[in-house]
């Protein structure tokens, strides 16, 4: 009998995607970030010009970093643009918070940095003000 709840086990696992300074940096800012939310479902930390993935973590399958980091690219992209004419005020980007019925996504800048870092978690799991603070603290 094949059931399909069973055959979707989560990962689980810190993968690194660039064998480098920066992917090092990124594995062990998911662990520092893993340490105080362990319920996340996706961590990544993308390069915001190619889009290349330096580590992420999935807390299942239907988590996809690499979809996510292209959309979330572009994103990151269309406002750095936007920030630069000064159509907006009030100084650089902090982070984007996109809130869904039963989960959020932040999206921090790491500073003197082109990547970023996508966090996503549950809202009945995971307090967004404390996510807030936590990626704050550890990407500070």
């Amino acid at each position: 009998m094949n059931i399909s709840f069973f055959n979707r086990l989560p990962l689980r696992k810190v993968v690194i995607g660039v064998n480098d300074e920066a992917g090092q940096r990124a594995q062990q800012l998911i662990n520092n970030l893993l340490q105080d939310l362990p319920e996340a479902l996706l961590i990544c930390v993308v390069d915001v010009h190619s889009g290349r993935l330096f580590a992420w973590y999935s807390a299942s399958a239907a988590y996809n970093p690499n979809r996510i980091s292209l959309r979330n690219g572009k994103l990151l992209r269309l406002i750095t643009d936007t920030q630069a004419t000064h159509a907006w005020l009030g100084g650089p980007l902090v982070d984007i918070t996109v809130l869904l019925e039963d989960q959020f996504h932040c999206i921090r800048p790491l500073p003197q940095s082109t990547a970023y870092c996508f966090l996503a978690a549950r809202t009945d799991d995971v307090n967004l003000g404390i996510a807030k603070e936590i990626m704050r603290r550890h990407l500070e």
